[in-house]
Formats: structure tokens, sequence, C-alpha cells
């Protein structure tokens, strides 16, 4: 049983032995059978062309010519074919051997030997044209089977087959076998009959099983045999030379080297073996050193004179045209070809066209315009680099695009990304990483809108500074206008209570109403009615001629400026508050700008960084919008699931910037599209805008950042916003949230509906019943904040208090939320019309002090507590307020004194009679602020009497209100008394703003009785001015002036010398000489009389005596003082005025000069002082002048002394003529050698020395 069993499981395993290998068998004899053979019977139509050289070339018939007939020369064996990159060298060259097939050719490239062999190329030791030899040689060796080169010393691997190696096995089996039967039959015998046996034994097999046991057996150590065979054949050492990339060729020894002698050899053994007449050799353009020619040329010589090769062997070449920089191509090659460019920058896109009209030609549908190809084409210049774009175009397109029904995918932007992928493919394989140089050109956009938008925010900021100043500067609105003109035309006769005028009669009322223009009176002559202030009676009237020429000091008239006065407040603020939004717009807008727009807007320059501005490609397509930030969307495969078709294209329009989306566009599935959305698409781009879209988000008051963006999207100020916002409230099913998001993210939600002049009046009170019965109190407030921010004419708080329908229409909201809401908003009712509107609001707005504080309200006011209208109060405003006004008004004054003072006291131009006591109150509230405070006593006529007095009643006695009280000084409005100067002193101490109140009103000081000698001394002792100092001391004399002078400025001690306020003294002059050295010239001029008795016995030391050399006193005077120092210590002061002085000077001091003075000065100071010396000290001064005047010196005879013609010597030679020193002078002419002309010079005669 046993038995049976192993012998089935070997018969098995023997079984399946036999079958896999069968197998093995079947599939190595058919896989040499394969045939690339398709179902497809014609792919004419698929628009794909070939990158590679064609043999079929069109318009290559001259050059098939010129090869012809350089082949047929005998004497030409190395052709070139001279073009640049894709000019079609390769097509000509297959096109003339399909022409001509009998030729026997062989196609070299050396394009792989430059790149494996740089560095030895490179290199001086020799082994460049080894290197060269060996890289034919390969290619030669390759070309060819390696049994018609039997001889070569190189064998290269071949395919062993199978059955080869099991002949061999099989003959060596047999040898083995019959020798052995030879040599020892009875073995063989012996190990049979062994056989047998075990097999009868173990196994119980009959004869016939144990032969086929054995056969089976054998057969598979002969298949075992066999590839070990095969397998240490391959494994046989060599020796490898690199061919081209990974070719190898072995050498039967190892380790043997290459000789030049072994490589020629092979080479020429080559062409002895085969019948190869023509050799191509390409890519000889990747070499930059002539050395390749050379060698080429040489080993062609070579070929060509070989005695065992009878045939010519030609070379052609397919080389760039500027590979040679000179004439020296002719000594390289026989014959040269230039080839004519096939296509490049200048024509390749009508090549594009061409080849887009052949692809539209095959049924393909795209939008591709000429404008397009015709700028993108420069940058093409390869035709194969143009064929590969175009198939690519056609992949791409029809596998992302057509097959997905991606209708909105640009055709002109898909082209644009298959160029760039073609001109740049490492950058394109990084775009679909996380590199790359578009994403690198995206991610500078980023940073420049970043680092623009923080310039935008600083002009931003700046503008809103702006805003807030216009907003606290004081404008003059029209009521001050009027209230002026008013003032103007009654003056302080009374109050005005009407004009009648040419056109029509106004009451005061009238004039002040908001838009009343002054010009609706009429021109000409006009009477004016009004009634005394203070008296009882009826009216008083004045005839104006030409009311309209009555003018400001400025010359401009009342009804001019008024007019202008109303556009200004009405376009003034608005001006200022649409510049912040322009700002705020252009930020904004600058985010949400494509690439293309930032380019055209701001310049490549400053959007992309230097590494992107490198390629002008990816440049050129950004600039013009033709790759943009869709990009992503052309180059991977979109898989559709859960939204359709439409709502895909609504979502490509969205990344396309398309523009304005059809708002209508249905979306079935708005929440998988808005998944898909980003948020910041949803906020900035007005593609997002759909009704569809807006229904979700506002149905239901849940939230997300999604929907907050797309409020955020509505809340834009742009024209699409504001009219989404306006069709979309009609149709919301939820109004209620809509108006509350709306106008969460829209602060000036309210402002574009007010401003929007296509709305009706009752349009816009529909949306504000909305506003105050959707959203809450602070809601409201905000929306009216925002728009007064703004243009306070939009806002709901004018809306209301210029509409007294308003406040009617609004009443279903309930009387309560309206006051609410008025109170919050801060309403401030300028002019109120009291008799329309119910006395509940009227008590309302003045219980919750809704009213402006201004004239007109005031007036108001005075006009409803009284039940009639109340006399003028224009002079003094707050002082009438004071005494008749209602406790309540003046607790709301004063709690907002400033705004009363800024916007009544101050602006109303006739209000300059406040009394003093009112001032003071003011400047209370005021808690003393400086500004408001100052402005006040700058304005008002009171004058402040006391100091001492109204100081005591300032509760904190530590306040400084040292400017206000300098402000009553600087406007003289504080009576000039020595009490109110000790008081001042006292709290502030003497200042410089005292200094100019007491120059102002000294002869007031110096007529009052308190002042003593100790004020005029202090007065003395500051900085006033030095005609108060003069007015002092002419006006005033102390009992007696003892002190020191030291204490004194110098302006007072020099105005007290030169009124000799004081008596002379030796004790003054030292106290001058101590404090006041520079005024001794004046105080020795001034007390001359005195001083100069003292002169002798006073020791002056140089350098006061050089003050007085350098003062301006008298020059006699100065000589006094140049007699007190040394001749010998001469300083350059004493110089200057010996040198420079006309008196008679002391001979010590002249001769100390003369030896000071340069050599050309000395003849102009003999002159002057020509009389001091003898005529000796003459002689000997003349050698000590210039050397002309050395012929001046006497000598044993007469003789002649020339001279330049000067009015110096003209002077000398009269006194030496007068001194009898000289006989005579006269003119003398002599030429001149270096000018033309003659010269004039003094001939003197001098006499004999005696």
């Amino acid at each position: 049983m046993k038995k049976g069993k192993k012998k089935n499981i070997i018969t098995a395993n023997i079984c399946r032995l036999f079958r896999n290998w069968g197998t093995a068998v079947k599939n190595k004899f058919l896989r040499g059978g394969d045939k690339l053979k398709l179902n497809v019977s014609d792919t004419a139509d698929y628009g794909y062309v070939g990158l590679g050289p064609t043999d079929d070339a069109e318009n290559v018939s001259e050059y098939l010519r010129a090869m012809e007939w350089a082949i047929n020369d005998k004497s030409v064996t190395n052709i070139a074919l001279a073009g640049p990159y894709g000019a079609g060298k390769s097509s000509i060259i297959n096109t003339f051997l399909r022409k001509h097939p009998s030729i026997k050719y062989i196609n070299i490239s050396l394009a792989a030997f430059r790149e494996n062999n740089q560095e030895e190329i490179d290199s001086e030791d020799g082994n460049f044209e080894k290197l060269l030899e060996e890289g034919i040689l390969k290619q030669l060796f390759y070309k060819v089977h390696y049994s018609k080169i039997p001889q070569s010393r190189y064998r290269k691997l071949h395919k062993v087959s199978f059955g080869t190696s099991l002949l061999r096995v099989l003959f060596t089996l047999a040898l083995v076998i019959s020798f052995t039967f030879l040599l020892a039959p009875a073995k063989i015998e012996e190990a049979i009959s062994a056989y047998s046996d075990t097999m009868s034994n173990l196994l119980g097999w009959n004869e016939l099983e144990q032969i086929a046991f054995a056969s089976g057996f054998g057969l598979i150590i002969i298949i075992i045999l066999t590839s070990l065979f095969r397998w240490i054949n391959t494994k046989w050492k060599s020796i490898e030379i690199n061919v081209a990339d990974k070719a190898v060729i072995k050498a039967d020894e190892a380790g043997e080297a290459l000789s030049l002698n072994k490589n020629m050899d092979e080479i020429l053994y080559f062409f002895e073996e085969t019948d190869y007449s023509l050799v191509v050799i390409e890519d000889l353009d990747r070499f930059d050193t002539p050395e390749v020619y050379t060698k080429l040329r040489e080993i062609n010589k070579i070929i060509n004179e070989y005695d065992a090769i009878q045939r010519r062997i030609v070379f052609i070449y397919a080389l760039k045209d500027d590979i040679f920089h000179n004439e020296d191509r002719t000594k390289f090659f026989d014959f040269i070809i230039p080839v004519v460019p096939y296509i490049d920058a200048t024509n390749s896109g009508e090549y594009l066209k061409h080849r887009l009209d052949e692809i539209r030609s095959t049924g393909m549908e795209f939008d591709i315009t000429d404008e397009y190809i015709m700028n993108v084409a420069p940058f093409i210049s390869d035709m194969r680099v143009l064929n590969s774009i175009c198939n690519e175009f056609i992949v791409f397109k029809k596998t992302i695009k057509d097959s997905q029904d991606l209708g909105k995918l640009q055709d002109i932007q898909m082209l644009s990304i298959m160029i760039f992928k073609n001109m740049y493919p490492e950058e394109f394989a990084l775009l679909q990483g996380t590199e790359g140089i578009i994403k690198k050109a995206y991610s500078d956009k980023s940073d420049f809108i970043k680092r623009t938008s923080v310039d935008l925010q600083k002009e931003i900021e700046d503008a809103e500074e702006e805003k807030r100043k216009s907003d606290s500067q004081e404008i003059l609105h029209a009521e001050d206008v009027k209230l002026a003109f008013i003032q103007r035309i009654v003056g302080e006769k009374g109050v005005l209570t009407k004009i009648q005028g040419s056109k029509k009669t106004v009451t005061r009322n009238d004039i002040f109403k908001g838009d009343f223009s002054l010009t609706s009176i009429g021109a000409g002559k006009a009477t004016v009615y009004y009634r005394r202030v203070n008296t009882y009676g009826g009216e008083y009237s004045d005839i104006i001629n030409e009311i309209e020429k009555v003018t400001c000091s400025d010359g401009v008239s009342y009804f001019e400026k008024c007019d202008r006065a109303i556009a200004r407040d009405k376009n003034r603020r608005k001006q200022i508050a649409q510049n912040l939004l322009d700002k705020q717009r252009h930020l904004y807008e600058l985010r949400s700008q494509s690439m293309k727009m930032l380019i055209k807007e701001y310049g490549a320059d400053e959007v992309l960084g230097e590494n992107v501005r490198k390629n002008k490609l990816l440049v050129f397509m950004l600039r013009h919008g033709y790759i943009d930030d869709t990009y992503q969307m052309y180059i991977n495969y979109f898989l559709p699931g859960s939204i359709s078709a439409d709502e895909l294209n609504f979502i490509i329009n969205v990344r396309n910037y398309a523009g304005t989306a059809d708002w209508d566009y249905r979306i079935i599935h708005p929440e998988n599209v808005i998944s898909r959305l980003f948020d910041y698409e949803l906020e900035q781009q007005k593609e997002c805008l759909n009704f569809d879209l807006a229904e979700f988000f506002y149905i239901d008051d849940r939230k997300s950042d999604k929907k907050i963006g797309f409020s955020k999207q509505l809340a834009k100020d742009d024209e699409d916003s504001r009219r989404f916002i306006k069709e979309y409230y009609v149709r919301a099913k939820n109004r209620a949230e809509y108006i509350r998001c709306i106008a969460k993210e829209k602060p000036l939600f309210w402002f574009d509906i007010c401003s929007d002049e296509s709305l009706g009046y009752q349009d816009k009170v529909t949306y504000l019943k909305d506003i105050f019965m959707f959203l809450e109190t602070e809601d409201i407030v905000l929306q009216d904040t925002a728009a007064k921010e703004v243009d306070f004419a939009y806002s709901i708080c004018s809306f209301i208090v210029e509409s007294d329908e308003a406040l009617e229409q609004l009443q279903d909201v309930g009387a309560e939320k309206i006051v609410t809401v008025l109170t919050q908003i801060k309403t401030k009712f300028k002019n109120i019309k009291i008799q329309t509107v119910d006395s509940e609001i009227i008590k309302g707005v003045f219980a919750n002090e809704l009213f402006e504080i201004s004239f007109v309200m005031l007036q108001k006011y005075a006009d409803f507590i009284a039940g009639e209208d109340v006399e003028s109060f224009e002079s003094n405003i707050y002082t009438h307020i004071l005494e008749h006004g209602d406790t309540q008004v003046i607790e709301y004054l004063e709690r907002n004194i400033s705004e009363l003072v800024e916007k009544v006291i101050l602006p109303t131009e006739a209000n300059t009679g406040e009394d003093i006591e009112t001032i003071y109150r003011c400047m209370e509230l005021l808690d003393y602020e400086e500004t408001l405070s100052v402005q006040i006593v700058q304005k008002m006529k009171a004058v402040m009497s006391n100091l001492k007095e109204w100081h005591s009643t300032i509760k904190d006695q530590q306040r400084n209100v040292r400017n206000i009280v300098d402000a009553f000084l600087t406007e003289n409005k504080m009576v000039a008394s020595v009490e109110n100067l000790d008081t001042y002193k006292s709290l502030f101490s003497f200042s410089a703003v005292l200094c100019g109140f007491v120059d102002e009103n000294i002869e007031a000081f110096l007529s009052d009785e308190n002042l003593d000698d100790a004020h005029v001394k202090e007065f003395l002792k500051e900085d006033i001015k030095d005609e108060t100092i003069e007015k002092i001391l002419q006006n005033y004399q102390m009992d007696s002036f003892s002190e020191n002078l030291n204490s004194y400025p110098d302006n007072v001690v020099q105005a007290m010398i030169e009124l000799k306020y004081f008596k002379y003294t030796r004790s003054r002059y030292n106290e001058i000489l101590s404090a006041f050295s520079g005024m001794l010239p004046l105080f020795a001029e001034v007390y001359w009389d005195e001083f100069e008795a003292e002169i002798p016995s006073i020791d002056f030391d140089l350098a006061i005596i050089d003050r007085f050399m350098e003062s301006g006193i008298d020059d006699e005077k100065k000589v006094v003082f140049l007699n007190r120092a040394e001749a010998s210590r001469m300083t350059d002061a004493m110089y200057s005025f010996v040198k420079s002085t006309n008196v008679s000077i002391p001979k010590r001091y002249l001769q100390a000069a003369w030896n000071k003075l340069d050599e050309k000065d000395r003849p102009e100071f003999m002159v002057k002082h020509f009389s001091e010396f003898t005529i000796i000290e003459i002689q000997n001064m003349f050698m000590q002048m210039p050397k002309e005047y050395n012929a001046l010196r006497q000598e044993g005879r007469w003789h002649e002394a020339l001279l330049e013609k000067n009015a110096i010597n003209e002077s000398l030679c009269k006194k030496l003529l007068r001194a009898d020193y000289i006989s005579s002078y006269d003119i003398k002419k002599e030429k001149n050698i270096l000018f033309t002309g003659d010269v004039e010079k003094y001939v003197a005669r001098v006499k004999a020395k005696r």
C-alpha cells in the first residue's frame, strides 16, 4: 500500500514537471511571433503628429540636388548640412536616403559620447582621439551582426538559444557515455542491474515503468545541465567599454588596453567587411571644440585611402550653422549645404495656426483665436516642440475637458499650459507637487498683496484721521453765514423779525431753515424789520439798497457765501468719507484682483519676484491671463459625483473670475456646491452671487463661516452687491434673517438704501420699518453710526429728522421703541417743526436732550417754552440763558459746555457781549480747559479788573491757569495795575507774557502811584523791549542808583551808558571792565571828558587796548590808548589800526608796523607816513621794498628808476620831488615782449648822493 502511494506521488510530480516544461517551451517559441497589430484600421483622423524626422520632407528639392551633386563628385568625402535646431536637417537626410534606397548608410550619433566623456574631452591628456574612435567603433560594431565581422578582436554579447545549448549538452553527454561504454562496459551493466533491482524491490515497478522513469530523470538532468551551461556562458569574464548610454563591448582578455591602432584597425576592418558607403554623423554641434572635426576628417581620409576598401566612403555631418565663428569651417568640409530654418520665432505663428487647423479638421472643436496664436508663437522656435504642444493639447483637452463636458474650461488657457509644459517640463513636473515657478508666481502675488495692503491700510488710517479732523474742525455752516448776515444788516439795533425782499418776504425762522438760500429774498431794495432790545414798542425798519451786495470782510457777498456753505455742508464730509470708502474699496479690489489685473496696474517688476521674472514665457502668460490661478483645473482629472456638470461649471466660472454670473443660475444642490467653494471666494468673488445660494443661507438662522463670507460679499461696496441686495429682498422667504445677516456684516446697509436714488421715498420707509422691526436697538444704532461717519444726510437720524412723515409711518413699531432708538442714536434735531409733530414726541425730544446745541435750536427752545418768539439774544447768548433759561436746559448745556462754546458762543459773530462773570462761569465749567478758555477771552470784550479776586474763586488753587491769565494779558483785557502785576508775579513769576503786557501798558504802570524803585529795577532786569527801557529811564528817575551793574542785562546797561543814567566813577569803570568789557569803548566815548584824565593812571593790558583798536571810537582817541602799549609788543589789532589809519602815529609804532608789513604793502605805507621818516631812513626802507624800488636808492651819480604806473607810485614820486630827493619824473612807454602794445611806467630821476 505504501509502495503504491509513493509510486503515485512520484508519477504525479514527474507529470507536473513535464507539463511546466512544456508550457515554458511553448511560450518561448510563441513569443517570437508577437506582432504590434491593432484592431483599428485607420488613425489618420486622430490629429497626432510624430516628433521625429520624416522621410518625406517638403520644399527640399534643392537640398537633395545639392547632396546628389556632392555625392556624385568623387573628390567630396565630407559634406556638412548646416542649420539651426529644428531646421529639418535630419528630415532632409532621411528624404534623400529614401529617394536613393541603393545607398548603404549607417547613422552615428555622438550626443551620448559628449555627455559621457565631457571631462576627457575637455582635458589635454591626449585621450580625446582615443575616446572619439571608441565612440565611433562601438556604434559601427553594434550596427551589424557579429557573424559579419568574425575576425574582430572584440566580441559583443549575443543571444545563445536554448536549442543550441541543448545540442551542445547532448553532444557532450553522448561523448561521455560512448567513452564509458568503450572503457568500462561491465560497470555500466552493473549499474543498470542495480537500478532495476532497486526499483523492483522498492517500488515494484516493471521494466517498462523503470525505463520511463529513467528517461524522465535523464531528461531532467539534461535540462538542468543545459541551464547551467547557459548561466556559466553568460558569466564569463570580460572587459567593458561604455557605448552610448548602456551598451558594452567585451574583449576576450580581462584588463586588455585598447590602443589607438587597434581602434583604427577595427574601424577599417568594419568598412572592409561591410558594404556601407555613407556615414551620417549627427549631434556634432554638441561639441564646442574643432578637434572633433579634425579627427573625423582624418578618420575619413584614412578610410578612403585604405587600399583594401575599394569604394568611396562619404561622411555627412548635421550641425548648427554657427558652430564656427569664422571662415575655418571651409577647411573641415568639402561641401557645405546651408539649411534654411523651417520654423523660427518669426513664422512659428503660421505653422501653429496651420497645425491647429489640421486638428480642427479632424472634428475636434476648440476656441483658439488668431490673436492668441500670434501672441504666443514667438516663444516657439522648434518644430518638434510645436508638434509636441499640439499633441499634448489634444490629449489634455479630450481627457480633461471634453470627456467630462466641462465647457467652462478655457481652450486658450489649456493650450497655454501645454506650451509651458513643453518649454519647461521640469517646472511642469514640480507643478504637480508643492513647488514650481507658477506656484512661486502666485506666492509672489500673495506677498505683493500683503505688502501693498499694509501701505493701503496706512492710507486708510490717514483718511480716517482726516475724517476725524474734519468732523472736529469748526466749519462755517449755512446757519452761521445767515447769522452773520443778520448781524451785519441789523447789528446792535435789535432782533430781526422779517425781511421784505423783491421776490418774497421771509421771517427769521424761514431764514434758518436748512436749505433756505438768501438769494430767494431777491436782489435790489429790501426792507429789514426788527425789534429793539430791552425796549417795548412796535417794529422798526431800515431800507437796504442792493441787499445782494452786502459783503463779508473778505469781499464776498453773503448771498454767495450762503450758497457755498449750503453746498459745502452737504458735500464736504461726503467727499472725505468717499475718499475713505475709495481707499477701502481699493484694498478690497487689490485682494480680489487677478494676476493679470495686478500686473497691468502695478507692473511685473512690482508683483513678481526676480526668479519668476527670469522666466519670460511665464511672465507673458501671466500678464495676458493665459495662465491664471485655475491652472490646476487644466492638469488634473476631475471626478464627478456629488454635483452636476452645471454646478461644476458654476464653480469653474467662479475660479475663472468670469465676471458677473447669472443670479438665477439653477443650483439644485447648493449645499454641495457651497462645500466646494472656498471661504474667500464666497466673500470676495461676485461670481458667487446666486439666489439659490442666498436662499440656502438665509432660509434659517444656522451659522457658518461660509454664510458669514457670503454675507460679507453682499456687504461689499459695489453696484452688483447693492443690486443683489435689493433684488433678493423682494423674494426672500425669511426676510428677518436676511436683514439681520446683511446688517451685521454691512454697517452701511441703511446708508446704501437711503442714498440710492433709484428707490422711492416709500421704498426707503419700508426698509426702515424692517430695520426697526427685525434689528435689535444696538444694531440700529450701529447702522446709524456708520451712516453718520460717511454722510449725516443719509443716516437714520437724518432721515427721520428731515421727514415729518417718517415718524408717523413708523408708529406700527411702537412709540416706546421709536423714542428709545432716537435716544440711542442720539438724534439731534437742528430745526424741528413743532407744529406738525406729536407733542409727546416733542416732549421726548427735549426731555431726552435730542436737540442740537445750536443758536437755532436754542432760539426754538426759548420760543417753545415762552410760547412766542423771544427777543434776540445774539450778543450775549449764554448770559441770556443763565438769566432766563430753564434749569433743565442749563444743566444740558453745562454738561456739554464745550459744545456750547464751540458751536454757539464762539462761532456766533455778534456774540461778543458776554459779561465777565459769564466768562468766569464758562471757564469754570470747562474746567479751565486752555484752548476754549483762551478763545473765549480772545472773543469777548469784557476786561478782568482784579486778578487776585478772580483767582481766589478757583476751587483748586493748584490748578494751572497760567495760559488763561496769559491770554488776558496778551489780549490786553486786564487792567494794567501794579496790584495785578504783583498778583501775577506771586502766582507765576515774571514771564515773557508779562514783559509784553508791561511793554504794551508801560505808560499806565509809570502813572500808577504804587510803582516804586523796586518795580522799576525789576522791569529793567526782565526781557522788556528797548523802547520800554528807554521810556522807563527817561521818565522814571530812581532816588539813588548805586546798585551793581552786573545784575542788569547788557541792553539795559548799554541804554544807561548812552543816556548817562549814572555818574562816572572809577568803580563804574571797573564794573564795565569786569562784566561789560565789550562796552568799554562806548563807555569811554560817552564819559570821555571824565575818563581821559584817568587814562594815564590806568594800567591797560594788551587785550583791552586791542578792544579799543577794534572799536568805532575816533582814531585820535585810539592813538591815546595805543601810546599805553609798548611798540615792541604790537598786536595784530594795533598793527591793523596803524596800517589803516591816516592820523599821525608815533614813529616807534610806525617802525614796528613796518617790520610786520608784507613787502608788497610797504610802498603804500611809506606814502601814507612819508613825512614821519628821514631821507636816510627812506633810503634804507627802499631796500626793504619790492625790487623795482631798490633803484630809488641814491648813489654816487644821478640815475633813473622805473616804477609801475599807479596811484601809489605817483604819490611817492610827488613826495620825493618835494623832498628834493629826485630831480623830476615823467611817464615813459616801453615795449612789452609778452603782449602787443606799449606799457607805461614812471621814470624817476634820482639825484646823486650828497
